[in-house]
């Protein structure tokens, strides 16, 4: 019976033992070091800034014409007449007012010989694109040009004075559509008739006034569709007047109007669009993630290394990343990021 008991207490010390080193095994010990920081590379790349804004297609911004000829309107044009140079936009007392091209408005008669100004070179360009020839310089009224007037006013059946006065035309950047007529025959035609737009579809954006610097004419956008396809676009005007408009919470902010005409056909008649501009690109730049970046208390910025901190000047941020330059920065470094 003692054999029994021994062998009892030699099983018994075997399975605590046994027991004692499984409990040991899965309970180890835990580190007290934090865990090491991520960290990316400083890479040499193309950074460009990229910004889109909301627009809606149509044809774009529209421009008063105002009638400053006295008389009777006898005829007026339909909404969606297209009207192009040396053409009539409407009629006083039977009497065509043609649309000329240009950007400055007549505001005086030019009835005499030796007359100089950007009035008479709108007169003499429009004259020589209808194929009339003229003499002297640009922007003088000289006796050829009378004579072409006077030619010009014969071919268009009115009577042949040789003069051009204010309201005989109405000076618009480049062909029109008739988008309203507002005027009504037999009335005067002195005061707002129309409103006139470009022939082709065109996107109008409102851009917050802060962001429409990014904006300028002739600037080459890209519009992006409603089905996901993209056209390019120009840009034809960018408004100087500030207007108040609301965002999607019913807030309202300064915004400007962006004419942008579509450098392609499109199936679309009107709808929301968005338009994307490229207004920065820099090439081959050190460049990290924006997360890398330190504020420093006195000023500036700077990245962590593992040697420590190494102030650096910041140039452009775009998708994320920021263009970073300093004497201590180097394609390769590896700099701590929070993500």
């Amino acid at each position: 019976m003692r054999r029994w008991l021994v062998a009892g207490v030699v099983a018994m010390v075997v399975t605590g033992a046994v027991l004692a080193f499984t409990w040991t095994r899965q309970a180890p010990a835990q580190s007290d070091q934090p865990p090491a920081p991520k960290t990316v590379a400083v890479v040499k790349t193309d950074l460009t800034d990229t910004r889109e804004f909301k627009a809606t297609l149509g044809f774009g911004a529209s421009q008063q014409v105002t009638g400053r000829l006295p008389g009777t309107l006898t005829w007026l044009p339909a909404p969606g007449l297209l009207v192009d140079r040396g053409q009539p936009l409407y009629k006083v007392d039977n009497r065509p007012v043609w649309l000329f091209f240009g950007d400055t408005p007549l505001w005086r008669k030019l009835d005499k010989a030796g007359v100089r100004g950007p009035d008479v070179k709108v007169v003499k360009d429009n004259l020589a694109a209808l194929g009339y020839r003229l003499g002297g310089p640009a922007d003088e009224l000289t006796p050829p040009t009378v004579d072409a007037v006077k030619r010009w006013q014969k071919a268009a059946k009115v009577e042949e004075t040789g003069v051009v006065d204010v309201g005989d035309v109405v000076v618009l950047p480049g062909k029109v559509r008739v988008e309203s007529v507002t005027a009504k025959l037999s009335a005067t035609a002195e005061g707002p008739l129309m409103a006139v737009t470009a022939p082709g579809k065109a996107v109008e954006a409102s851009v917050d006034a802060q962001a429409a610097e990014v904006f300028a004419k002739d600037l080459k956008v890209t519009v992006l569709l409603p089905d996901g396809k993209e056209v390019g676009g120009t840009v034809r005007s960018v408004s100087t007047e500030v207007e108040e408009a609301k965002n999607g919470n019913g807030e309202s902010s300064p915004a400007v109007a962006v004419d942008i005409g579509l450098d392609g056909e499109v199936a679309f008649e009107s709808g929301p669009m968005r338009v994307r501009v490229t207004s920065t690109a820099r090439k081959g730049v050190l460049a990290v993630p924006v997360t890398a970046l330190l504020a420093l208390r006195e000023g500036g910025y700077a990245v962590q290394t593992s040697g420590g901190l190494v102030a650096v000047q910041t140039g452009l941020f775009a998708g994320g990343l920021v263009e970073i330059s300093g004497g201590g920065v180097s394609e390769g470094m590896r700099v701590v990021t929070t993500s």
